[in-house]
């Protein structure tokens, strides 16, 4: 290929390496715009790359969230366990509590207060509470 009138400089500025060039197509002879097809190409070719790098990004992101969220969720096992035990605890000290005054109760009958005629129904109350607190 080579257009009249170039060929004298030694290089014919229309050729196919230029990315701003015509080229004359072999088959019928028109002439192709090249260099809007290797800026097209090359248009094409950072956009994938753009989106390429967008992907990895949120990809990345969702990785990070799922990783915190991991991490919270392990957190909350652990204090939702603790506090699972701080209940234990708190029964067996009510419990202890509730027979402590029932022994008392049966070894003291005239030392109930007159405004508190018994404070069972106080602890039992309290219990009740706990009980239906962990449900």
């Amino acid at each position: 290929m080579h257009v009249h009138g170039m060929e004298r400089f030694g290089t014919n500025p229309l050729s196919q390496s230029s990315t701003s060039c015509l080229s004359e197509d072999s088959q019928d002879g028109n002439i192709l715009m090249v260099g809007v097809v290797n800026s097209l190409e090359e248009k094409k070719l950072k956009r994938r790359q753009k989106n390429r790098a967008a992907a990895q990004r949120s990809r990345q992101k969702h990785t990070e969230k799922a990783d915190e969220l991991h991490q919270q969720h392990e957190q909350l096992e652990q204090n939702n366990t603790a506090l699972k035990k701080e209940i234990e605890a708190l029964k067996e000290e009510l419990n202890y509590w509730n027979q402590m005054l029932k022994d008392h109760e049966s070894t003291c009958p005239g030392m109930l207060t007159p405004s508190l005629p018994t404070q069972a129904p106080l602890l039992h109350w309290l219990a009740e509470g706990l009980n239906r607190g962990i449900q």
